[in-house]
């Protein structure tokens, strides 16, 4: 796993902003496939190739992996907040506003997804916004209580029926907090966190 995402992510610790918002997009977008396509395919077990293959259920499979991405990279800014938060400013309006900005710059590296075309992400981006009013107040979260929202995302636009959504509710946020773990792991080896917190720090104060 972690090769897997390590081949995706950049190959050099680095401080570089640019790359550390590439390494949050890429980390993000493997965790939201990775974890909504081996769910489905774990689910629809023998069905699987035929639905893979069936137009419609890969339309509502973009939107379940998309939905889920855009959710992974909040909860990544935010088990990157985490464990970075000594070195970032005490003032929780600060961190909130910064990490704010942060999500959009991730956000705005993909291109539209297709079924947000004439939406665009507004509404996860205020959604964000609350989340981060009510997380730079309290201590930080350890990963596996962070990413269960990139799990119920999962559950949500999953192309399943609403008994089964339920009954695999567990399954689906433990092994999308293994998975985050790993990520996490990963992205200690790809960046420079010190370098990362500094940057971050002046772009939070810099906003104030």
């Amino acid at each position: 796993m972690l090769d897997l995402i390590g081949s995706i992510l950049p190959k050099r610790r680095t401080s570089d902003w640019p790359a550390a918002v590439e390494a949050i997009r890429a980390g993000a977008a493997f965790l939201a496939q990775g974890s909504s396509f081996s769910y489905l395919r774990a689910r629809t077990l023998l069905a699987g190739p035929k639905l893979f293959s069936d137009p419609d259920f890969g339309f509502a499979l973009q939107i379940c992996k998309w939905e889920a991405f855009a959710v992974a990279v909040q909860d990544l800014i935010l088990i990157l907040e985490a464990e970075m938060r000594p070195a970032l400013p005490a003032d929780a309006g600060l961190r909130a506003r910064g990490l704010s900005a942060l999500y959009r710059e991730v956000l705005a590296s993909e291109d539209m997804p297709e079924h947000r075309a004439t939406k665009g992400w507004d509404d996860v981006m205020a959604g964000f916004d609350a989340r981060l009013a009510v997380y730079m107040e309290k201590p930080p979260l350890k990963p596996d209580a962070i990413s269960i929202a990139t799990a119920l995302a999962i559950l949500e636009h999953a192309p399943i029926d609403d008994g089964v959504r339920e009954a695999d509710k567990m399954m689906v946020v433990n092994n999308v907090a293994f998975r985050f773990i790993d990520c996490q792991a990963t992205l200690r080896k790809r960046l420079d966190l010190a370098a990362f917190a500094s940057e971050l720090t002046k772009r939070m104060t810099a906003a104030s």
